[in-house]
């Protein structure tokens, strides 16, 4: 009992350290809502590349459970690269 408490406050010392140095070593303008208008991650804040994200979300979430209700691997991987090419296509800004 003593060794699952002390290794349940070990593992949440190390993610609230994790978190901290996210923070303090991270850039600034990674961390906020609303970049400057010439700022190359603006098109992460658009209407437009969020509802991508969301239909990229939607994606894995269905794909993770086609993995799951067929759990052999050599069809995992291919779903799973499948995805991530599907993923990269929707997400993709070139014209």
């Amino acid at each position: 009992m003593q060794s699952g408490v002390y290794m349940l406050l070990k593992a949440f010392a190390a993610f609230y350290l994790s978190l901290y140095r996210q923070y303090t070593w991270q850039p600034i303008w990674l961390l906020s809502d609303t970049p400057e208008d010439h700022h190359f991650h603006r098109r992460r804040f658009t209407q437009k590349y969020r509802n991508k994200q969301k239909i990229v979300r939607s994606l894995w979430f269905s794909m993770s459970l086609l993995v799951l209700a067929f759990p052999a691997m050599p069809f995992a991987v291919f779903v799973t690269l499948f995805t991530t090419f599907l993923s990269f296509c929707i997400l993709d800004e070139t014209e």
